[in-house]
């Protein structure tokens, strides 16, 4: 079953009126019991990602999905909501 996914997901940042493309169409897919590490060098996009998987930052364009739940639309008051209902486990 998957937990998180994603469908072309893109995100960009206007810098100096140049648009850089941080994630360009990613296709991801994280299942349960999934171990998923994400790597890459500095500026590469790794906390951008991760702030569109998590609500945390919406993106420009494709789907997130939390489960069978779409959440890239919600607003951010729903995103709060979402995010105090919805824990991911932690190593301990």
């Amino acid at each position: 079953m998957s937990i998180l996914r994603t469908e072309k997901l893109c995100k960009s940042f206007s810098n100096g009126g140049v648009q850089q493309h941080v994630i360009k169409n990613l296709d991801l897919e994280i299942t349960e019991g999934d171990f998923t590490i994400i790597m890459g060098s500095s500026g590469s996009g790794k906390s951008t990602l991760l702030y569109a998987l998590s609500g945390m930052d919406k993106p420009n364009m494709g789907k997130v999905f939390f489960g069978d739940t779409q959440i890239q639309d919600y607003s951010n008051d729903e995103l709060a909501v979402f995010r105090r209902g919805n824990h991911f486990h932690r190593c301990s």
